[in-house]
């Protein structure tokens, strides 16, 4: 008996209703209810929507018996796996579309202080320190985090943890969201082999990592490394994490079960030039840049799987001389941007009719009324309406004639902003964050290699067509037209 069949029979046995009757009800065939009850077989979208309406149940049961039902079809982790990649959606939303006010000062926890002290008073300086158990070697951290981000003129931290260590990440995020101080952050990010049950944990960690990354008082550069057996850099075997501020070194065991915290300036200048090492063995996670060659890997090809952006793709209906005509002229760079551009167009043209692409109907709106695309002002001359009608009936011709895998989000389930483009190619997963702050236009390109965390892209973009988070081709069709004819009509 599944999860799900288990709350059917709960629901049928409050109900006060007999299998039969509740059959009568629903217009149901009673055997197939009957094998629903117990387990034997899944309901179809009808039967699902006529036995909860036979049961009388409310939105929010409703809502429940969804989530089971499809924890039951594709299973507990590929479930809670594409929830996370929702939250992240969600985050670089809200991060990038709000300015957050730097009011809030940092709380320090009193973890490590001095028996019968207060929580600013200056931290016992014991040359090391030995924590044991998850919860106080946690509690250890985060006061020390504390303490950097209060005391340090300038406070700086290190980290070379594996993802699965979320909570310090967690901290870090929460104390920084709107507080005062400014921190330079580096670190070492790992993705560990071993996953839970119920979820990924690189995914739990890539939404704190990458809402770090957006907020204006951190200066991040991350690094990260595949985590396998034997090959990860280590310093210390039996404590092979680490966390340096500006005054200690924390090393953690492999289990968080133990921490050692040194005050000791040999030590710490050992751990320094260790975590400047690992640094020159792994390669750039998240990264701050202008360079559109780097950030759009035009100099590359490669086959796209799925592509998740604020606008449709309008990468097919792009032509040399629209490309000649939109890269402003008196860039240094403007004759080998045009070639580039044109030799990635014409590639990806060929090589990726195949693939899904979700896209955004308010920003497709926004397009339509400044022409405006998300790359650099200085770069990029807007639309002509008449262009910005051109590629928007294009768009809707092919989804009419079905050649083309192109679908809307239904915006009441993701808000899908400007600030973000996900690429899913063969072996990695290419996330682009362009958005302004104040009014510099930044861009941020986050590459991630990870199998597991590939794979977790991979299923939630191919189960975006025909899921709730998506329109039906019809409302997809219509939104456009009304969009078409709204600018027509201004012609």
């Amino acid at each position: 008996m599944t999860r799900f069949s288990k709350r059917i029979e709960e629901l049928i046995d409050e109900s006060g209703e007999t299998v039969q009757s509740l059959a009568e009800m629903g217009k149901i065939n009673r055997t197939t209810l009957q094998r629903l009850k117990t387990g034997e077989r899944l309901p179809t979208k009808k039967v699902f929507d006529n036995l909860c309406k036979a049961l009388r149940l409310s939105n929010a049961e409703v809502e429940e018996l969804q989530t089971l039902l499809e924890i039951t079809q594709v299973g507990e982790r590929c479930y809670y796996n594409r929830q996370k990649i929702v939250e992240l959606i969600a985050i670089i939303y809200e991060l990038t579309s709000y300015q957050i006010p730097f009011i809030k000062e940092v709380k320090i926890k009193a973890a490590g202080q001095p028996k019968g002290g207060s929580a600013t008073a200056p931290l016992v300086r014991e040359p090391i320190e030995i924590i044991n158990g998850p919860g106080a070697v946690l509690a250890m951290i985060e006061n020390s985090i504390d303490r950097e981000l209060f005391g340090a003129e300038r406070p700086h931290l290190k980290l070379a943890i594996p993802s699965h260590f979320e909570a310090i990440y967690r901290h870090i995020f929460e104390q920084m969201l709107g507080n005062q101080k400014h921190l330079t952050l580096q670190d070492v990010q790992s993705f560990p082999e071993t996953a839970s049950e119920t979820a990924d944990p690189g995914l739990g960690a890539l939404k704190t990592l990458i809402g770090l990354s957006l907020l204006d008082n951190v200066s991040y550069q991350s690094n990260y490394y595949y985590q396998s057996t034997g090959d990860a850099p280590e310093i210390n075997v039996l404590f092979p994490y680490f966390i340096l501020t500006t005054e200690a070194v924390i090393t953690i065991s492999r289990d968080f079960g133990r921490a050692v915290r040194y005050h000791d300036p040999a030590l710490y200048r050992l751990y320094q030039k260790g975590f400047v090492t690992i640094l020159q063995q792994t390669e750039a996670f998240i990264e701050e840049s202008r360079d559109l060659f780097a950030i759009y890997t035009l100099d590359s090809t490669y086959r796209i799987r799925q592509v998740v952006e604020p606008l449709p793709c309008f990468a097919y209906y792009a032509t040399h001389e629209m490309v000649a005509a939109k890269v402003k002229k008196n860039l240094p760079f403007y004759e080998p941007l045009v070639a580039a551009t044109n030799r990635f167009y014409d590639y990806f043209k060929q090589e990726n009719r195949s693939m899904i692409n979700v896209f955004s109907l308010t920003n497709l709106a926004t397009f339509m009324e400044t022409g405006s695309m998300y790359f650099p002002e200085e770069i990029c001359e807007p639309f002509t309406p008449a262009e910005r009608l051109m590629l928007t009936r294009q768009v809707r011709d092919d989804i009419v004639a079905d050649v083309r895998k192109t679908y809307a989000f239904d915006e009441d389930k993701i808000a899908l902003n400007a600030a973000v483009e996900f690429v899913n190619e063969a072996t990695m997963v290419h996330l682009i964050l362009h958005y302004k702050k104040g009014d510099q236009q930044v861009f941020k390109t986050v590459k991630l290699k990870e199998e597991k965390i590939v794979a977790a892209f991979d299923d939630f973009f191919r189960s975006l067509p025909g899921s709730p988070y998506v329109l039906p081709k019809e409302a997809t069709v219509a939104a456009m037209d009304r969009l078409i004819s709204q600018y027509e009509a201004r012609a």
